[in-house]
């Protein structure tokens, strides 16, 4: 069963836990339709038990990766290749969350569902994407990750649509441009990597030279935008507020509780590609600025530096448009779905925090990974609440329901329970994961200077934000007075859909309670696969005590600030909306809008769909020609000339939308492959 190989100072371990804990979903998968003869229960059995095997491959795995620090690998031939899996801290944290979620999710989703048409579809994909997403968190290099990071993203798309509305259609097709463009971008950095550090692997190949040139931050540039666009970063969001609300509320409960999370573990294997081991000593400095260089790669750190200043604040960015747009919604699920932008902001902000710090930044990267352990738990938690109110009433607006705690006391219970750990209130688990982060941008604060600080008073605020629109998502809609007749039609929900509530809510006061367990048993693992931290730091951290006088006393600011504009809001009423032009979606349906029209500008096809929508030609010889002039005068990039060249044609998702359901997608297929054959060509002449 297992073999034991010493490789310098890491051990691993030869086991086929890795491919079972990804085959149990696709047999549950294969298996649904086989069984659609029999009772719908004997199905609901089946799934659920593919879940628990799922995880309880995790769980085996655990005692030996995280107690034992030993690393466990498996490779499956394939032709003349073999897919390599290679199970380390990092990756087992985010498989035990992930299994968990999934299982619990799928419990409840059992009920849900059934009175949809197509749950056998819907289970047959769901399980399908929990195979693919344990496969990112289990591979063993970044080419093995991008191929289930891929296929993780496409059978998502049958999630999002499920419902087949014109809502979901819609939703459907930003999320799937999303997802490619994601896919392109991730595709060309991961070669361009295997290009400079001579491997696909985690760490580049010794004397590479990845790191000493400034090809590292082409790389770095290309995957971040790649696992970006999954995490909901801002400004490569927008399939994110439109998706969840479409989706079935078990569906959006694992796109924001577990699939965002394979972004931000992307970011985290980004960042230990520009690590290289800790060399301490008497006299070395423990901070990002003199923190200890390798001698054959001077800049290293600096690059690290670089590289955590812009996650950083690409998190601080996120962090607050999410939290502003969570403000002003009333339908809960558009909220939640702002939400999950505004909370990957503290978890982006948390990783830079820890890369900017270098040998210091144990304490940023550990609340980074602390937070996504609590946000897969009261995010998917919360989801669920809001989609058995859903059940019980077919009412997402909030400002139309109230008073349902009596009439549904267990979810109102687990949903509050929830709403207390995302707002970061002690005893519950936000509590932890936000405490450190709030020494982490301190700590970088200290060597950042002024900028830095900026930063912190913006985490401050957020967080004050953040328990603003929980608490107007709460107490609109289980608290105060009825506002619709809708709500006397609610009644408690079936037993299966509490029980997977009540387990995640569980979980959030589990790791509120004790964080002193979580740092030891899960986090200080994982800090060891990152070779540029300080031991000394990682000590630091597994002493640390989270509740401490002054760590309560630090979140009073943010709950005044939320308290406050709690007070406005409810007052006032604030209702914001933006004109179409400044929406950042309206770019983005110009540029798919354009693209289409560049792939089929010549066809016949195309000529007589764009007469019978829009009743009119255009030349496109003059168009094409007057915007290669723009484009050669004024030194654009290609986005821009097709911006132009198109303005003059209507930019609605309705067209587009008769486009795709004309199925006349030979012109995107031929573009896609003159594509990738450039850019395999200039990786070729780059390598």
């Amino acid at each position: 069963m297992a073999s034991v190989n010493q490789v310098e100072h890491i051990k691993t371990i030869t086991s086929v836990l890795p491919l079972l804990a990804i085959i149990f979903p696709i047999l549950g998968a294969v298996a649904v339709p086989l069984v659609k003869r029999f009772r719908e229960q004997v199905r609901n059995y089946l799934v659920f038990a593919s879940t628990i095997g799922a995880f309880g491959c995790c769980v085996l795995m655990a005692p030996t990766v995280l107690a034992q620090g030993k690393q466990i690998t498996y490779s499956v031939p394939i032709v003349q290749q073999s897919l390599k899996f290679n199970v380390d801290a990092l990756g087992l944290v985010f498989a035990l969350a992930a299994s968990f979620v999934w299982m619990m999710v799928t419990l409840y989703s059992a009920n849900y569902i059934q009175h949809e048409e197509r749950r056998n579809r819907y289970h047959i994909f769901s399980l399908c994407t929990e195979a693919a997403t344990l496969g990112v968190f289990l591979a063993a290099d970044f080419f093995v990750l991008f191929v289930f990071f891929e296929v993780m993203g496409i059978l998502a798309y049958m999630l999002v649509i499920h419902n087949q509305t014109l809502e979901a259609r819609k939703a459907g097709t930003r999320y799937i441009y999303m997802t490619i463009y994601g896919g392109l971008s991730l595709l060309v950095g991961i070669f361009l990597y295997w290009g400079f550090a001579g491997t696909f692997g985690f760490s580049p190949a010794p004397g590479s030279g990845f790191l000493a040139g400034s090809g590292c931050y082409l790389v770095a540039a290309l995957m971040l935008i790649g696992f970006g666009i999954k995490a909901g970063m801002v400004p490569l969001h927008v399939w994110l507020p439109v998706a969840h609300p479409a989706a079935p509320s078990p569906a959006s409960a694992l796109l924001s509780g577990v699939m965002i999370k394979a972004g931000a573990f992307g970011f985290l294997r980004i960042i230990g590609t520009f690590q290289v081991p800790f060399q301490g000593g008497e006299n070395a400095s423990l901070t990002a600025s003199t923190a200890p260089v390798h001698e054959a790669a001077p800049g290293i750190m600096h690059n690290l530096h670089n590289l955590g200043w812009t996650i950083l604040w690409l998190g601080i960015l996120t962090m607050v448009v999410g939290m502003v747009l969570a403000l002003v919604q009333n339908n809960m699920k558009r909220l939640l779905a702002y939400s999950s932008i505004s909370q990957m902001g503290y978890i982006l902000m948390g990783l830079g925090a820890g890369a900017y710090l270098g040998a210091e930044g144990s304490m940023g990267l550990a609340g980074g990974v602390y937070h996504i352990m609590n946000h897969a738990l009261f995010k998917s938690c919360l989801f669920l609440g809001v989609g058995a109110v859903y059940y019980c009433t077919h009412e997402l607006d909030m400002t139309k329901l109230g008073g349902i705690w009596r009439k549904m006391p267990f979810t109102t219970a687990f949903t509050v329970i929830a709403g207390l750990g995302i707002c970061g209130i002690p005893l519950f688990n936000g509590f932890a994961s936000k405490t450190l982060l709030h020494h982490s941008v301190v700590e970088a604060a200290h060597v950042g200077g002024p900028w830095i600080k900026v930063a912190e008073i913006i985490f401050l605020i957020t967080a004050g934000g953040t328990i603003c629109y929980i608490a107007k998502l709460i107490i609109l809609t289980f608290f105060g007075h009825s506002r619709s007749p809708v709500t006397e039609k609610a009644k408690r929900v079936p037993l299966a859909m509490d029980m997977g509530m009540g387990f995640l809510g569980l979980g959030v006061v589990l790791f509120g309670i004790f964080p002193g367990w979580v740092i030891n048993k899960l986090l200080v693992p994982v800090l060891h696969t990152f070779g540029a931290l300080d031991p000394k730091g990682i000590h630091h951290l597994a002493e640390m005590s989270v509740y401490t006088g002054k760590n309560l006393i630090d979140i009073l600011p943010s709950l005044g600030v939320g308290i406050f504009l709690l007070i406005l809001i409810m007052t006032l009423e604030v209702t914001i909306e933006l004109p179409r032009p400044l929406h950042v979606t309206s770019v983005y349906d110009g540029m798919e809008i354009g693209f289409l029209r560049t792939c089929f500008k010549g066809t016949r096809r195309y000529q007589r769909w764009k007469s019978r929508l829009f009743g009119r030609v255009v030349h496109f010889p003059e168009r094409f020609d007057a915007a290669i002039q723009f484009t050669m005068a004024k030194f654009k990039d290609l986005g821009t000339a097709l911006i132009i060249w198109g303005y003059s044609f209507p930019t609605d998702v309705e067209g587009l939308l008769a486009f795709v359901r004309a199925k006349q997608f030979a012109g995107d297929v031929a573009f896609g492959i003159i594509i990738i054959v450039a850019l395999l060509a200039v990786l070729a002449f780059l390598i």
